[in-house]
């Protein structure tokens, strides 16, 4: 029997002693097994498209575990169908206003990450609000449909740095108790946080937003970062209100921007900022000193009626263009006359 021969049957017994070996990397973790602990499936970055599919999770199970008051922790997961909140049995509320005289709740906390959400997530209930009382954790999800958390509460932080929402991502109406992440976040065709409250700090530095971003009438309580932030379609903060210090440093704005009505009360940061389309900041107050010199406009920006601190204004012109011309011109001016009365000196 020659060499060959030996090769060949020491690679068949190799693969005969080992031949579940790569389908050892995708084990679901052991205390997902446990049921009464929640919804709860971890796998890792080493299962295949395949592997996974043989966990995969119908949307209803998740609604169910949270209609048990159960924990949902889903790490790598495909979600296979519709999360519709509206399934929650609704609670009288006592004492809130009409609009939010029914609840639903989310009592245990909520994680679905590095995960492939292939159905919707709405709540679309006009007559109350669906409350999350542990934190909310989308890190790294795609979501496929069209996401509706509008009119939430959100008693913890939520996490959405590194999702990708292909469709619609809708928080109308949200309050944010303990603040959001939505770190280099892409956003699809359209983005609403209408009318929703940031109590705590927001940070969405280097988010992309694709689509339309409506930021319209939102109070912010704590600082807010849009620090190299994209934004690909027209983009709107009318009426929006910022208590504390907001951040647009190096952000793009690609199309016409919105800042109508918006108050400004601590430093509104927008050094390196580009604005390649119309950006309407009538009747926007600034009640601190702002750094819109340090920007750049491709069209000059629209300050009807807009108040700011004269000091910072004074100051903001020798930074524009114009203002270095008329500097210039000065130094000129200057030097001419200095040359003549030397001359006249001799």
């Amino acid at each position: 029997m020659g060499l060959g021969w030996y090769v060949a049957l020491a690679v068949v017994g190799m693969i005969a002693t080992e031949p579940f070996e790569a389908d050892a990397t995708c084990v679901i973790e052991q205390h997902a097994r446990d049921t009464e602990a929640g919804l709860i499936i971890h796998l890792p970055p080493a299962c295949s498209p395949d592997e996974r599919e043989a966990y995969v999770v119908p949307g209803e199970r998740v609604i169910d575990a949270i209609a048990k008051g159960q924990r949902v922790d889903l790490v790598g997961v495909i979600i296979r169908g519709d999360l519709l909140f509206d399934r929650l049995a609704s609670k009288a509320a006592e004492g809130l206003d009409q609009e939010e005289s029914e609840q639903r709740f989310v009592l245990a906390a909520f994680r679905i990450r590095d995960s492939d959400v292939q159905g919707a997530l709405r709540h679309r209930s006009p007559e109350g609000v669906l409350r999350f009382e542990g934190p909310v954790d989308f890190q790294g999800s795609r979501f496929r449909e069209g996401v509706d958390l509008s009119r939430s509460v959100f008693q913890g932080k939520v996490e959405l740095s590194g999702a990708t929402f292909e469709k619609e991502a809708y928080f109308v109406r949200g309050r944010f108790t303990e603040g959001a992440v939505c770190r280099e976040t892409t956003f699809g065709p359209s983005t609403r946080f209408h009318q929703s409250m940031f109590q705590g700090p927001l940070d969405c530095t280097g988010a992309l937003f694709n689509g339309m971003a409506e930021f319209l009438e939102v109070t912010f309580e704590q600082p807010a970062t849009f620090e190299q932030s994209r934004f690909g379609q027209g983009t709107g903060f009318s009426g929006s209100h910022f208590k504390s210090r907001v951040t647009f440093g190096e952000a793009i704005f690609s199309r016409e921007t919105f800042f109508g009505f918006t108050i400004f009360e601590n430093e509104a940061l927008f050094s390196g900022a580009q604005f390649l389309g119309t950006a309407d900041f009538s009747n926007a107050e600034f009640r601190q000193l702002d750094d819109l010199a340090k920007a750049r406009f491709d069209q000059p920006p629209l300050l009807t009626q807009t108040k700011r601190l004269a000091s910072e204004q004074s100051d903001g012109f020798l930074e524009t263009r114009e203002g270095q011309y008329a500097l210039t011109l000065v130094f000129l001016v200057a030097a001419v006359l200095l040359i003549a009365y030397l001359i006249k000196l001799k």
